[in-house]
């Protein structure tokens, strides 16, 4: 049976970047047929109203016109966006743009792979690569599943429910739960016990000593610094950047 092909385009302004990443697309994800790169948002949107494209790899900084800019001309897009950038700052609001995913440069490939499987069960084609590159994380309807979570702590347990859960901070061998509602409970079991039980959802690990609830997230400084519900706030550490980044989306 032919493979589908989704027809794509790449947007950025630098000329490296746009042949580095079609590169990649030609030899990594040969589901995807790239129908025109372009290196400003002008030429991208008359790019994309004569080939209407299934998907778009935009970068956000470009002059005269961003990334953001350009969506902003179409009224309903029709095509998936895959943000590519080298800033981490616009991942928020990336997402409240309906963004598919979000890559940061250098993009690796095994997340550029993963980010196209997305596309393509998001359009709804198949193909061996997306058997191959399963899902990190369960799909949202198994995570909502999960309600509530039962914390230990030194006089038995409380149970809260999953979706008041907004950070987790690790202290030797106590953990403390940070609660809507600004609530406090700190529990006699360590981080690590908490992790292997909220990791698979929409809880994760962003620095050595900090988890989050993706739903709580509101925004992130240039500092670093995760913003959160109830004026809450963690850093984020450098290893655990991109994988927040690519999650965050999906919970939002």
């Amino acid at each position: 049976m032919d493979q589908i092909k989704i027809k794509t385009i790449i947007v950025d302004d630098e000329q490296p970047s746009r042949e580095a990443l079609a590169t990649y697309v030609r030899e990594y994800c040969p589901e995807l047929k790239i129908c025109a790169t372009c290196d400003s948002a002008n030429t991208a949107y008359e790019a994309i109203l004569k080939h209407q494209p299934s998907l778009l790899f935009l970068d956000i900084e470009m002059p005269t016109k961003n990334g953001f800019d350009l969506l902003n001309m179409f009224k309903a897009p029709e095509f998936k966006v895959i943000f590519v950038t080298a800033y981490s700052d616009y991942a928020i609001k990336a997402f409240r743009f309906s963004a598919a995913d979000y890559l940061l440069k250098p993009v690796k490939i095994d997340e550029l792979i993963d980010a196209v499987r997305k596309i393509k069960e998001a359009l709804g084609t198949r193909s061996a690569i997306a058997e191959s590159h399963p899902t990190p994380l369960p799909e949202k309807q198994e995570v909502d599943a999960i309600d509530n979570l039962i914390i230990s702590d030194l006089d038995g347990f409380t149970v809260i429910k999953l979706d008041d859960l907004i950070l987790c901070q690790g202290e030797g061998y106590c953990t403390h739960f940070y609660i809507s509602g600004k609530r406090k409970i700190t529990s006699s079991r360590n981080l690590k016990y908490y992790e292997e039980l909220l990791l698979p959802r929409q809880v994760v690990r962003v620095h050595h000593s900090w988890l989050v609830n993706l739903h709580h997230v509101t925004g992130i400084t240039r500092q670093g610094e995760i913003l959160l519900s109830d004026e809450l706030r963690c850093p984020l550490g450098s290893s655990y950047k991109n994988r927040f980044f690519r999650l965050v989306g999906r919970y939002r």
